[in-house]
């Protein structure tokens, strides 16, 4: 029978060289716990790439691999002609303008040469009757010799009946002047010597323009050279 000292001894001896049965305080013989500490880090290394990845793959959707078409929004359709507009007229100068006054398909109107009309610049001779019996003396008041006689021909060669005289003294002013009702031809000897209906004078007293009255009977227009020359 062993003593108390020796029982002591006999149970620290067991207690030491054999393992404890509690479970969860120290590692299984056949190292078990080594291996569950092992697999929990494995997957923990696992979930930290698998969330790694997810935030790549997020990052890149987002941005860089993402879709980079600009996002299209409505625009109100008053504001877009405008910017239309003013594109238009700010942009080339040689911008085409659509012409209003143009056909409906764009074409530009076509011209009919036949039918444009020209501008004849050649003065009409205003008369109601024929020039042959219209008769025009004409006087010189300039003192130049001939003249009278070089418009008289004018005249005549544009279908009057012309006399030249000699004007009953010198003058300055040029003038037509006519018997009533004669206006109209009066005009016209002033037009085919050069002048305006601005020289057109009533011929009050014809015998006062001419220095042989006797020459002018039965005239009807009295053309006065002057020194100004606006009748030649």
């Amino acid at each position: 029978m062993l003593s108390g000292e020796d029982a002591a001894e006999r149970r620290l001896d067991k207690g030491v060289s054999g393992p404890m049965t509690t479970h969860g305080r120290y590692a299984a013989s056949d190292g078990s716990f080594a291996q569950s500490t092992s697999n929990a880090a494995t997957r923990g290394l696992v979930l930290i790439a698998v969330a790694v990845l997810i935030g790549f793959f997020l990052l890149w959707q987002g941005g860089v691999g993402g879709d980079s078409s600009p996002e299209i929004t409505a625009t109100d359709d008053a504001s877009a002609d405008a910017d239309a507009d003013e594109t238009a007229s700010g942009g080339s100068d040689d911008a085409p303008i659509d012409d209003a006054s143009g056909d409906a398909d764009g074409d530009e109107p076509a011209v009919d040469d036949e039918t444009t009309e020209t501008t004849d610049t050649t003065p009409v001779t205003p008369t109601t009757r024929p020039l042959g019996e219209v008769k025009v003396a004409v006087a010189n008041g300039v003192g130049v010799s001939g003249l009278a006689g070089q418009q008289s021909e004018l005249l005549k060669t544009a279908g009057f009946v012309t006399l030249a005289v000699n004007a009953k003294q010198n003058t300055e002013l040029s003038a037509v002047y006519y018997v009533d009702g004669y206006a109209l031809e009066a005009e016209a000897v002033a037009l085919e010597l050069g002048a305006t209906g601005a020289v057109l004078r009533p011929a009050t007293s014809p015998d006062d323009l001419v220095a042989d009255p006797t020459q002018i009977e039965g005239f009807h227009i009295f053309v006065v050279l002057g020194s100004d020359r606006v009748l030649g």
